[in-house]
């Protein structure tokens, strides 16, 4: 009984893992100051809640992105009918649907792994601008203001995934 609780004098009051050594000031494991100051302890708690809050806008931009990821699915899959039934050319409707599949697969991933599934889908669609362009040069500037969008909705989503990644 007296073990037990001599382990418990050796551990962090705010992890409760063990401290080692038992008298260090700062917790190896969380960094709380089990032996500090007061102030310490203040800049500990005033830190954690400053992470917490970008942790939330992190989320609600991580989310942003991943709607974005479904809305470019469902844009190419509409299109890719439409232009079926315009042209009848069933490779742009496999095509169009193909990348609305991965897209579509990317959204769902990004709840596991956003940073890789918003970077796939960022690259996928700066590929597909850049391909476009290739072909017809006018594409580059029609729907310029979309493209901003959708890059940006996508950067800021990535960005946020780094940073959550990173705490």
């Amino acid at each position: 009984m007296e073990e037990n609780q001599s382990t418990n004098e050796n551990s962090c009051s705010f992890c409760k893992k063990e401290m080692t050594p038992p008298d260090a000031i700062f917790c190896n494991h969380c960094g709380h100051p089990e032996n500090g100051t007061d102030q310490q302890r203040a800049q500990f708690f005033a830190k954690r809640a400053v992470n917490k809050t970008k942790h939330i806008d992190a989320g609600k931009k991580i989310k942003s992105a991943r709607n974005t990821l479904f809305i470019l699915s469902g844009i190419l899959g509409v299109f890719g009918f439409f232009l079926y039934f315009t042209t009848n050319d069933i490779v742009t409707l496999g095509a169009n649907l193909l990348i609305s599949f991965i897209y579509l697969a990317l959204g769902f991933w990004s709840k596991e792994k956003p940073m890789i599934a918003l970077l796939v889908g960022l690259l996928l669609y700066l590929t597909l601008v850049v391909i476009s362009a290739i072909v017809d040069p006018s594409t580059l500037y029609r729907g310029i203001l979309w493209k901003i969008l959708i890059i940006t909705f996508l950067g800021k989503g990535l960005y946020s995934a780094n940073a959550v990644k990173n705490q």
